[in-house]
């Protein structure tokens, strides 16, 4: 874990707040200095503390109106588990992909256009050499999409 210093958890809960904004906006809202607030997010980025830069973007907007979450029992062998993570990382239509523990041994959220195009998906998941069965959920609806609230709080504790 990293040790955070007091001025770098201010200028990070101020993004994560009030999204990305100019230098000069978050070193006024601080009190600082723009070289300074400059400064620690280059820092903050060379370290690893902060990943990226990108816009949240409502995937609804591009046509994304089926957003689904595909759980798979896998092979145990790595090789196959290995060619499986390769395999599911190079599909456009999923975002996120995760080892778990429980009945399941991974998850894939997906963001598609169609039911054809889930479906599409799920053949192409299940013809994996490594995939013994999946099952899908599609999301009805979301109630909350906020990552950045337990960074947030953990920046405040």
């Amino acid at each position: 874990m990293l040790i955070i210093k007091d001025l770098e958890k201010k200028i990070l809960l101020n993004l994560l707040e009030k999204g990305q904004r100019p230098v000069l906006k978050i070193a006024q809202d601080l009190g600082i200095t723009r070289q300074t607030v400059a400064k620690k997010l280059e820092q903050m980025h060379d370290s690893g503390m902060i990943l990226s830069f990108f816009p949240k973007l409502e995937p609804e907007n591009f046509g994304l109106s089926i957003q689904a979450y595909i759980l798979m029992n896998e092979d145990p062998r790595n090789e196959l588990r290995k060619e499986t993570e390769e395999t599911v990382k190079s599909f456009p239509e999923v975002s996120d992909f995760q080892r778990i523990f429980g009945k399941y041994d991974s998850i894939a959220k997906v963001l598609v256009n169609n039911n054809k195009e889930l479906t599409d998906l799920v053949k192409k998941i299940h013809d994996l050499n490594g995939v013994k069965e999946t099952e899908t959920f599609i999301v009805h609806s979301t109630i909350k999409d906020k990552p950045e609230d337990p960074i947030k709080k953990a920046l405040t504790t």
